[in-house]
């Protein structure tokens, strides 16, 4: 089993004060392109776990940012989660964020067949700005899974909105333990506030 700590971009250094001083949560239009507005975050102070605001998703629901937050984040310079597929096997397999950064997530698919990155919880928790594969970007940013074609490689904007253990598979089915093409793993989001507390 493989275990990764996010990598930081060479060029960053340390990053300022996290994003989520900045995070306003909304829901995203589904479907029926209804947009639902969800209470705003009013600053850090009043704000102990944004999981005790938005503990489930309902379909069509997802975490989203600000636009006023995203123009102060530079993406050339967020930490960088990178994950490969290789033999039908994610690595690594666990991955550890922290609540209220911003990232850039990497996927990258080895294997000469395409592979489902199944996380609906985890893709719905996060604020998902920008989805782009094999280099064309999506139109769609709240989703369940996302497809990683053959020898081909998916990144993903975004910011840790909700801490909490993810898990992650290798199917295309929202059933957890059916048609998996690969080993599960999961994506751990530490409380932004855990370390005061001990």
């Amino acid at each position: 089993m493989h275990h990764q700590t996010v990598d930081q971009n060479p060029r960053s250094g340390r990053l300022g004060a996290p994003l989520v001083a900045l995070l306003l949560l909304a829901g995203c239009a589904g479907p029926s392109s209804e947009l639902v507005f969800l209470p705003s975050v009013p600053g850090l102070s009043s704000l102990p776990s944004l999981a005790d605001i938005l503990p489930d998703f309902s379909d069509q629901d997802c975490a989203t940012v600000s636009p006023k937050a995203l123009k102060r984040v530079n993406w050339t310079r967020v930490p960088q989660v990178n994950m490969r597929i290789r033999n039908n096997e994610y690595e690594p397999m666990i991955v550890q964020m922290t609540q209220g950064w911003p990232y850039v997530f990497n996927i990258r698919n080895r294997d000469d067949k395409p592979h489902t990155f199944n996380a609906k919880r985890f893709l719905r928790s996060m604020a998902v700005i920008r989805v782009t594969v094999d280099g064309k970007r999506q139109n769609e940013t709240c989703m369940s899974s996302v497809t990683i074609p053959a020898r081909a490689k998916v990144e993903l904007h975004l910011v840790a909105a909700i801490d909490g253990h993810y898990e992650f598979r290798d199917n295309w089915l929202p059933a957890p333990t059916l048609l998996s093409g690969g080993s599960d793993g999961v994506i751990i989001v530490e409380e932004r506030f855990k370390a005061r507390r001990n």
